[in-house]
């Protein structure tokens, strides 16, 4: 008689309480959120920005560090004072992540040439003209993009595309099964859909659509704005949509040197989904 797999440890909130951290981070994310509301804000923030980044790339150019995104190179990546997030490059403003999804576009493991990319970051305007061969339409359903979408619910024809960039997106969806099964259902037969969310190994996904608040989201979910932190049970969940889904960190994909030149987080985890073959 076969034995019962193991039971998995349920998840829970990422924090225990509302610090002065998370409410300093929760106000600090609806006060940009109101400025890009107003135009001209909007702008001097941007120039604000960018005149930020070129002094953090002046003040840290070196060679030890590599970003696959920008090209620059510099001593180390920069971190944000607020959130504690590190590995972030101080010119193009990259994520570990980001350089994880440049890295595997130039090196091919992502083939494909009519892609559709949600949520797009400018960052990768720069990787894709690098990447003429790839037909990119970008999709959101709030932010400028070519099509404005609704993840759930796609107002596209089956088999559209044979790729999909899906990163950081899932999260925020209240329906994330409709999503994922949207996902397979414009995905072409043999196509790729690589999904990547924050994500916690060793327990189980945490979700309460109850929870509204912007701060009791920050303590449930890890940020003002998601409804779920992602757990173990994810790829049965993209099984469930129809994918075949290989579950890969980013120590598995890379060789260290790379790893550490780019400074991507070694234990990321990255979702390529495929669409199984007609």
């Amino acid at each position: 008689m076969a034995s019962a797999p193991p039971a998995r440890t349920e998840g829970g909130p990422v924090f225990d309480r509302p610090t002065p951290r998370l409410r300093a981070a929760v106000w600090l994310a609806r006060a940009i959120e109101w400025v890009l509301r107003h135009h001209r804000l909007a702008r001097a923030l941007y120039a604000g920005a960018d005149a930020n980044a070129r002094l953090s790339a002046r003040l840290l150019r070196g060679n030890e560090r590599e970003c696959p995104c920008c090209g620059g190179r510099f001593r180390r990546m920069s971190r944000r004072r607020i959130s504690g997030w590190g590995g972030i490059c101080p010119r193009c403003r990259s994520h570990p992540r980001h350089r994880a999804i440049a890295l595997l576009l130039a090196r091919g493991d992502l083939p494909g040439h009519r892609l559709l990319h949600f949520a797009p970051e400018p960052l990768f305007d720069r990787v894709f003209a690098r990447l003429p061969e790839v037909h990119r339409v970008t999709a959101d359903l709030h932010a400028p993009a070519d099509l404005r979408l609704d993840i759930s619910h796609m107002d596209l024809p089956d088999d559209s595309f044979d790729l999909i960039l899906c990163s950081h997106v899932l999260e925020h969806v209240p329906d994330d099964g409709a999503a994922m099964r949207e996902l397979r259902r414009v995905l072409s037969g043999g196509g790729l859909a690589l999904v990547l969310v924050p994500y916690r190994p060793h327990v189980t996904t945490y979700e309460d659509l109850s929870i509204t608040s912007p701060l009791e989201r920050m303590v449930a979910f890890g940020q003002q704005d998601h409804v779920r932190i992602y757990g173990n049970d994810l790829p049965d969940r993209l099984r469930e949509a129809g994918f075949a889904v290989d579950d890969r960190t980013a120590a598995d994909l890379f060789e260290a040197p790379t790893v550490e030149r780019g400074q991507l987080d070694p234990d990321e985890h990255l979702f390529l989904c495929r669409a199984p073959a007609v």
